[in-house]
């Protein structure tokens, strides 16, 4: 065979094993791929509104048929995801429904009520006008579809961080679940994310549907979830009210399935209580959260400028003091110490670095001095009041162990 023949079987051989290879990634594990090659995915980073409200419903024979006028309603959840296939990133802005928002015609409102005001095309030019962020599309979702949209997926496993016992009677729903792991049904899960008799109040409800929303995640890109895809967005064209087609909207979950872990990223938008209960949020944390979600960089604070808070959730019950200790002898400031016993959390083996407001640099920062130890997981599921919650696990021990036998002090 002539050397030009051989020159070209080659390179079919190569192409066709490239070929291969490609196919097979994109089936097995996308997450391999950079957005840009995967077939049907985003191109361009996408700002959505979704919105949770309640709908209400009328008979049509035997079918019920939501009332298209019901989903301007006020919304009991807002946030704002952001869809980065530039940074092959998804995060998620949980804003507080109580949050004080200048309202066109309106004057100063509870951000939840834009949507009663004006639909989501005005809850639309709110949530843009106050983040200083375009927002390209919206999505309301009527909540009892949550119960179907579970039940499709088989339950969702959640950590339920206390009990959690009443009865929602204006709803008709009974909210009985006991701390640990277990995987909810979809009345169970409405429950979970409903549930609100608590100190916090409806800011403890924020920081439950961010557990459900990266439990969700967690069930619904694994591949044995991907056949439900067609059913899901079935039950959606139901519960759902949006501007995107069918198109975008698999052209967004393409995108979704195959972004890593450590690059999803959920937060709530920090902020105070007011003497009315309403959520203040200071013009700057709104403009770090904002940069923060598109990826812009955002300074990193010195150290006595990052609030700590630590959760011991060890074996070692001073573990949490002597922690304190460790970080302050660091240049940290500590504002709180709880034990294991204030959040019925089990004993955890492996300790997590919660960035609090997405603030993964700072977090990074603080596992480099507790020696590379941790998981760092961006989600505001700690101390409101800190900037990085530690979940101290028995991993930190002994490097807290070896520097008291450095500098042993008397209240060990």
């Amino acid at each position: 065979m002539k050397s030009g023949n051989w020159f070209i079987l080659f390179l079919l051989a190569a192409l066709l094993g490239i070929g291969a290879g490609y196919f097979v990634t994109l089936v097995v594990k996308p997450s391999l791929l950079p957005p840009a090659l995967r077939l049907g995915s985003l191109r361009e980073p996408t700002t959505v509104l979704l919105l949770g409200v309640d709908v209400v419903y009328s008979q049509e024979g035997r079918r019920l048929k939501a009332d298209p006028a019901a989903f301007t309603g006020r919304s009991d959840t807002i946030m704002v995801a952001r869809l980065d296939p530039i940074r092959n990133s998804v995060s998620v802005l949980q804003i507080p429904r109580d949050t004080e928002v200048p309202i066109p015609g309106q004057g100063l409102q509870k951000i939840n009520y834009a949507n009663a005001a004006g639909g989501p095309l005005m809850a639309r030019e709110v949530v843009s006008s106050f983040l200083g962020l375009p927002v390209d599309h919206y999505v309301v979702l009527n909540v009892h579809g949550l119960v179907e949209l579970v039940n499709e997926l088989g339950g969702v496993t959640v950590e339920i961080p206390k009990r959690m016992k009443y009865m929602d009677w204006t709803a008709k729903l009974k909210i009985d679940l006991e701390p640990g792991f277990h995987t909810l049904t979809g009345n169970q899960a409405m429950g979970f994310v409903r549930f609100r008799h608590d100190a916090l109040g409806d800011i403890g409800r924020v920081q439950r549907q961010e557990i459900f929303l990266r439990a969700v995640l967690d069930k619904a890109l694994r591949p044995e979830s991907w056949s439900h895809i067609p059913e899901l967005i079935k039950i959606a064209q139901s519960y759902v009210l949006t501007d995107l087609s069918e198109g975008e909207i698999l052209q967004m979950i393409t995108f979704v399935k195959a972004v890593p872990k450590q690059n999803q990223h959920l937060v709530m938008l920090p902020g105070r209580f007011s003497g009315t209960g309403s959520w203040v949020v200071a013009q700057s944390d709104v403009q770090q959260m904002t940069a923060r979600l598109t990826g812009m960089s955002w300074p990193v604070g010195a150290k006595p400028e990052v609030r700590i808070s630590i959760e011991n959730a060890s074996a070692y019950p001073h573990l949490g003091t002597r922690l304190s200790r460790y970080l302050r002898a660091r240049g940290y400031e500590v504002i709180s110490i709880k034990s294991a016993s204030d959040n019925t959390a089990k004993t955890r083996a492996r300790s997590r670095i919660i960035a609090q407001r997405n603030n993964q640099e700072e977090a990074e920062m603080v596992r480099d001095d507790l020696g590379g130890l941790g998981e760092i997981v961006n989600a505001s599921l700690g101390d409101l009041e800190s900037s990085v919650t530690i979940v101290a696990g028995d991993d930190l021990e002994p490097i807290v162990d070896e520097a008291d036998a450095r500098s042993p002090l008397p209240d060990r």
